[in-house]
């Protein structure tokens, strides 16, 4: 081979080795399809949510990816938007809608979310609906108004507190009863004072009363004593509110306490006291309702529940025998409303959980409720630095969600028989707090009353909406009046 044809050759060989090679390179890589959405919590579609804080999460067959400055592209109707994140595969966001059946729809836009190599998503909208309150019959089997909504019809309510539930040896035994009404700093009790709360639009007024100081040895009450309890629950019946009265100090942290979550058990002389009781008012109508007893403590007056459960069983005791006693006085006491309450009227799971509804004897179930008493959470004003913030408002959901596991949800309704400010050091807003003080104290009275709307539930203030001279008539004034209009208005 010549010199030149050699040449050629090997050129001709590199070219096709060069060729092969360049043959050989593999194809780039395609980028991922879009991100498809594979599921949603809630459910598209679904009518079963829960109103509130509704946490929402929207699921893609591959990780996602969200430029902080899209988020805002994330639209709602019906609910307001917060916490949008993702992580992962999934969307997340909080949607907030305080409604039962409300419709809802969340609306993210194409572009929006992107998988990892940055190809942007369709356009994507969830549906969904709050959940809507079914209503209790009106009518129990026995043709009478049930618990369930007479809890209805009695909300918002209110406490007469520091008045006939007032008590103290120092005031002696068997006075007259304005000794008693006015010993703790309140006025006697006028009509006019029921007729502001009626006008206010308030719709139930609870009356505590302490009967200990009222009875002789063998557990008689007072005629004047009860002429005068009889007096101011006329009061409220004939303003059309209804009306709970109840056994009150008789119970609680004091050494004069005899209704009491322990083996020294007086229920013969607790059953006679609700005798007395259930006679004297056997011929009113549905408005009144009878509360069996105030906060039960134990011997030892440990608050919350007891540290030996086993006193629990006290409780229930003390409530099937006053379910027995009024039912056996007969008359419209035969269907009357009655109202049970927990261990120290709390709320935990083992005090709930502990609480046995009595049989009623005249075999309708409808005509029980359950009562506990909520100052949740407990000494926010000092934990919270006096503002209502969006923790102390999920303590509350969760007390109405265990409050629907343990009664409502078995068919019991449940009466909040106080909530107010309270906390330690009997710190509380009142009628010389600030403005700005009883503002947040608007909200926690708010945020309670749209709970009890949601689960069918009744509330009442304790006592400071009207306070001290303000209840007078020649007097009047709305302590805070600004804490009722937050009440009232959750009904309007």
């Amino acid at each position: 081979m010549d010199t030149i044809k050699f040449f050629a050759f090997i050129l001709l060989a590199a070219l096709t080795l060069g060729f092969s090679a360049c043959g050989s390179d593999e194809p780039d890589e395609p980028k991922q399809a879009a991100p498809a959405v594979v599921s949603t919590s809630p459910e598209q579609g679904s009518t079963t949510v829960e109103p509130g804080a509704i946490s929402v999460t929207i699921t893609y067959d591959k990780t996602i990816t969200m430029t902080a400055s899209d988020i805002s592209k994330i639209q709602a109707t019906g609910a307001t938007i917060s916490n949008v994140r993702t992580m992962k595969t999934d969307l997340m966001l909080t949607a907030t809608c305080a409604e039962e059946g409300q419709a809802v729809t969340i609306t993210i836009p194409a572009g929006v979310i992107k998988n990892t190599d940055g190809v942007a998503a369709a356009a994507y909208s969830l549906n969904f609906t709050t959940k809507k309150i079914e209503l209790p019959n009106p009518v129990a089997p026995d043709g009478h108004e049930s618990a369930a909504q007479a809890v209805l019809n009695m909300t918002p309510g209110w406490n007469l507190g520091n008045t006939l539930d007032s008590y103290g040896a120092w005031i002696g035994d068997h006075l007259e009863p304005y000794r008693y009404e006015t010993a703790w700093g309140q006025p006697v009790t006028d009509a006019h004072l029921m007729q502001a709360f009626k006008e206010k639009g308030f719709k139930g007024i609870r009356v505590p009363v302490t009967w200990f100081q009222h009875m002789d040895d063998q557990g008689n009450v007072d005629e004047a004593w009860m002429n005068r309890v009889q007096e101011v629950v006329d009061y409220v019946i004939n303003q059309g509110m209804y009306c709970i009265l109840n056994v009150h100090h008789d119970t609680g942290a004091h050494n004069a306490a005899w209704v009491v979550a322990s083996p020294t058990l007086q229920l013969d002389r607790y059953a006679k006291l609700w005798t007395q009781i259930a006679t004297r008012f056997q011929n009113y109508d549905q408005h009144l309702l009878f509360e069996g007893y105030n906060e039960m403590l134990n011997a030892a007056q440990q608050w919350n529940q007891p540290s030996n459960l086993s006193d629990l069983v006290y409780v229930n005791q003390h409530a099937a025998k006053f379910v027995e006693a009024v039912r056996a006085t007969g008359g419209n006491n035969t269907y009357r409303n009655l109202i049970v309450s927990t261990y120290a009227a709390a709320h935990s799971i083992a005090v709930m959980n502990g609480l046995t509804i009595p049989t009623d004897p005249c075999g309708n179930q409808s005509h029980i409720a359950v009562e506990v008493h909520s100052y949740d959470p407990w000494d926010w004003l000092h934990v919270y630095n006096m503002t209502w913030t969006s923790q102390c408002r999920e303590v509350l959901n969760s007390m109405f969600k265990d409050l629907e596991t343990y009664f409502i949800s078995k068919g019991y309704p449940v009466i909040i028989g106080e909530y107010a400010t309270n906390g330690a050091g009997e710190i509380t807003i009142d009628k010389n707090s600030t403005t700005a003080q009883k503002a947040e104290a608007g909200k926690q009275a708010g945020d309670m009353n749209r709970l009890c709307k949601r689960y069918g539930a009744a509330s009442f203030y304790w006592m400071l909406l009207v306070d001290g001279a303000d209840r007078s008539e020649a007097t009047f004034k709305w302590s805070m009046e600004q804490v009722a209009d937050s009440i009232v208005n959750v009904y309007k």
